[in-house]
């Protein structure tokens, strides 16, 4: 049986994560040039989820540090 893959080996420095990502995100839109704003679509979508994640973390933390700053020890 043959196998056809097309595949894309990537080493990232993660010293520099957003420079690497971001070359591999082109590469990888550069590769399927008409699904580009299908990608990025769900590159946006993946990022802001991501997002909203951490900032819900840190409302809730800030609330947690605002709800023991009013108690007296």
């Amino acid at each position: 049986m043959v196998k056809i893959k097309s595949t894309l080996d990537i080493q990232l420095d993660l010293t520099r994560p957003v420079e690497d990502l971001t070359e591999v995100i082109s590469a990888v839109i550069a590769s399927q040039p008409a699904r580009r704003k299908e990608i990025l679509i769900g590159l946006d979508m993946a990022v802001g989820n991501a997002l909203a994640e951490i900032q819900a973390q840190e409302e809730k933390e800030q609330k947690v540090d605002d709800d023991s700053s009013g108690k007296v020890s």
